[in-house]
């Protein structure tokens, strides 16, 4: 992924790809389960204009929403510097085995890192993860 500066917009649709991989449901449903899942409420319309980008600016409520909805902080969404890597990562990390590994190599020294690494290379490598498909 690139580490482009990304808009508002681009931010709510890549929180609701990776809610959904593959296909996700429209506005109406999304803003449903907001409502269902954190009590607080965003419309169909306004959740379109924000994921349209005629909307940029989402403030109160609607931010706490968001935010709850998609297990950001409020001010992931205006923070410029936050990017598809940055999002990449926070997704990786929302795995808790993935955040274990990370907290528990905190401190080791970069060999001991290093070690690590390998492993999980050669694991990735037996698992077949990184194989492009032809």
């Amino acid at each position: 992924m690139d580490d482009t500066v990304e808009s508002v917009a681009d931010k709510i649709n890549a929180l609701v790809a990776e809610r959904w991989p593959g296909r996700a449901p429209g506005n109406a449903a999304i803003a449903r389960e907001i409502r269902r899942e954190t009590g607080l409420s965003i419309s169909t319309g306004y959740l379109w204009m924000l994921r349209t980008g005629q909307r940029g600016n989402p403030t109160g409520d609607r931010l706490q929403a968001l935010a709850r909805f998609f297990g950001r902080p409020p001010a992931y969404f205006f923070d410029h510097e936050v990017t598809s890597a940055d999002m990449e990562l926070a997704a990786c990390l929302r795995q808790s085995g993935v955040r274990m590994i990370a907290m528990r190599a905190d401190g080791l020294s970069e060999r001991s890192q290093r070690a690590i690494l390998e492993l999980v290379e050669r694991a990735r490598q037996i698992e077949k993860l990184d194989e492009v498909d032809d």
